[in-house]
């Protein structure tokens, strides 16, 4: 009974995922394995962390272009490994590549900003309910810039360990 337990609860709240693409360098490379938090027993998501959000992102950015008249940016049959910069009600931006929350530069030991240079967008301001998400590899990334802001809903989970666990 014990280790049926286990694994419906492994399924349920931790969760292996392989990272598919280069968005994350220099913290996560394609090919690397992190253990994935499930919602809602990731708890609550802050800057810096990061998640993983469910195709339902890309999905809705899909609908709302298309009612535009805009064409699709992402593909829309895939989770997402990114970075919180930003959470409800926050300011966010780049400046010269460099991110800009609620006008104070952000500390982003992980980000290569030489990579960026010349870089801007926003600022614009974060919904109640949603975060602002990023690639840690900003000049190859497809997120928040692209897809809008994450609702909180559609976050799959927090990324709490490469695996294996070391």
């Amino acid at each position: 009974m014990l280790a049926v337990g286990l694994a419906v609860g492994s399924h349920w709240v931790v969760e292996p995922v392989r990272v598919t693409s280069d968005s994350m360098s220099p913290t996560l490379s394609p090919g690397d394995r992190v253990v994935l938090l499930r919602s809602p027993w990731a708890g609550t998501v802050s800057r810096g962390d990061v998640v993983v959000v469910g195709p339902g992102w890309a999905e809705r950015a899909e609908r709302a272009a298309s009612s535009r008249s805009e064409a699709a940016q992402a593909p829309t049959d895939t989770s997402w490994v990114k970075r919180v910069v930003a959470l409800g009600g926050d300011a966010v931006g780049l400046e010269d590549g460099r991110l800009v929350v609620n006008g104070a530069p952000a500390v982003e030991p992980w980000v290569d900003e030489e990579s960026m240079d010349g870089v801007w967008f926003g600022p614009v301001t974060v919904p109640a309910g949603a975060v602002f998400v990023m690639g840690d590899d900003r000049a190859r990334s497809v997120d928040s810039r692209v897809l809008g802001p994450v609702l909180l809903d559609e976050l799959d989970g927090r990324v709490v360990t490469p695996w294996p666990l070391s």
